[in-house]
């Protein structure tokens, strides 16, 4: 079975148009590039839910 992160980093490669990591770095790519998107996903939600408490 295919890794799903390897899925998303790839089309995140292939999306911005930046080089493919060699294949040794190819793991650490994934991993910082998932975790990269995971991060931004969370923020934008913390950030959503901070705006909506003050709002509301």
């Amino acid at each position: 079975m295919k890794n799903p992160f390897r899925g998303i980093a790839e089309a995140f490669i292939l999306t911005v148009g930046i080089t493919p990591p060699t294949p040794e770095r190819e793991r650490v790519a994934t991993i910082f590039i998932s975790t990269m998107l995971i991060g931004a996903v969370l923020f934008a939600l913390g950030v959503g839910v901070f705006l909506l408490r003050r709002i509301i």
